[in-house]
């Protein structure tokens, strides 16, 4: 009998990112003034989905997990495949190695009634595209769902019911870029998910929120979630934190959490001061490395994949699944660290890093933590 095929399941958001590097003497966008770029004007792909997707194959390639480099990572996302922005994100795909499922329906409006050049203009829905601004270390962004708003939580692939697929972990990027995951919707999918095999992890990204609601229904969600990871500017607006609050923010984010949602391991990431975990109302924090950013995009999908390959490592090692070990998540965060500090140095969200570059940061945040039961796979083979 053919073994069956691990599988790590990602569903997100998917767009192609215009990149416009603004000048140093002219660093902010005045609305009705005129900015000055850099460089020329660049589109790549992006999005926190295929950010993610992209930094976790690389991570699997370059280490494999346990020696094991037969993990198979899908991406299910909405697209456009018949227009420029469509066709970039599914090449993106391919060079990269990992499967694209465009989980469009035919039986719901979306951008999919004609393949004709004439009819995508005049009424089909492009793939989405965001315009990424970058100034002095920060990035802001102006975006255009596109077909992506069609996406449904309904829509997505429970990919456990192949019985040719051992699924492993689903992870979920950019919930609030996609409203048909609110208010229940990606709720009920997990439910299902979990219901069929419980050893299945969970792992959700929020995104920013651009209504500044900062709900959509995403603490019900939690309830089938085992990790959390988002930015500190993420956690802040899913608390209602104000600076004048007696406690401090952190303090704040893990009392919050532990009420909300219990059984979830939060991740809060905190840009060059690390990363925290949050379980039970107590914390843990990891250092890492300073870098001078070069583009700061990307930074927590990548930290996202890190963690992500981190913990599937334990659990590809050890025996005993229902347990979530301290020993698990700090490697994870490590691994998350390590990630993310790369992508800074990059120009660009979804360019991973070399690999001798990976285990030099890796060094560099494992000597800072003194994390010496954890080490680099250069050394654990």
């Amino acid at each position: 009998m053919m073994a069956k095929k691990k599988l790590i399941s990602i569903v997100g958001d998917a767009f192609a990112d215009i990149y416009c590097y603004l000048e140093e003497e002219t660093p902010h966008v005045v609305v009705g003034g005129d900015s000055r770029l850099s460089q020329p004007m660049t589109t790549r792909a992006g999005g926190s989905g295929i950010n993610t997707t992209t930094h976790l194959c690389s991570l699997i390639n370059n280490f494999g997990i346990n020696d094991d480099a037969t993990f198979q990572v899908n991406f299910q996302t909405v697209i456009n495949e018949n227009d420029a922005y469509g066709k970039l994100l599914a090449s993106h795909a391919k060079s990269h190695g990992f499967n694209l499922l465009n989980r469009r329906v035919s039986d719901y409006p979306s951008c999919f009634f004609g393949s004709s050049e004439e009819s995508i203009i005049s009424g089909g829905k492009s793939s989405g595209h965001c315009a990424v601004i970058v100034a002095k270390g920060e990035r802001s962004f102006m975006t255009h769902l596109g077909c992506l708003e069609d996406f449904r939580g309904s829509h997505i692939l429970d990919e456990s019911i192949n019985a040719h697929n051992d699924l492993k972990h689903v992870h979920v990027s950019g919930y609030f870029n996609i409203p048909g995951f609110w208010n229940g919707e990606l709720k009920n999918k997990l439910a299902e998910i979990k219901k069929r095999n419980e050893a299945i992890t969970i792992s959700l990204v929020p995104q920013h929120d651009a209504s500044e609601n900062w709900d959509g229904g995403l603490l019900d969600v939690l309830e089938h979630v085992d990790f959390l990871i988002l930015s500190e500017v993420e956690a802040k607006g899913i608390i209602k934190h104000t600076n004048s609050a007696a406690q401090s923010f952190l303090e704040c984010a893990a009392t919050f959490f532990h009420e909300k949602c219990p059984n979830t391991h939060v991740i809060v990431t905190l840009g060059s001061d690390g990363c925290v975990h949050a379980y039970e109302g107590a914390m843990e924090k990891v250092e890492t490395v300073k870098k001078d950013p070069i583009d700061p995009t990307g930074a927590g999908d990548a930290f996202t994949a890190g963690f992500l390959y981190g913990f599937l490592g334990y659990m590809a090692q050890n025996k005993d699944k229902s347990v979530v070990k301290s020993h698990a998540l700090k490697m994870s965060m490590l691994w998350g660290c390590a990630s993310g500090c790369c992508c800074v140095m990059l120009d660009g969200a979804s360019l991973p890093p070399e690999k001798e570059i990976m285990e030099k940061v890796l060094k560099d945040i494992l000597t800072i933590n003194e994390a010496e039961g954890v080490k680099p796979p250069s050394e654990e083979r």
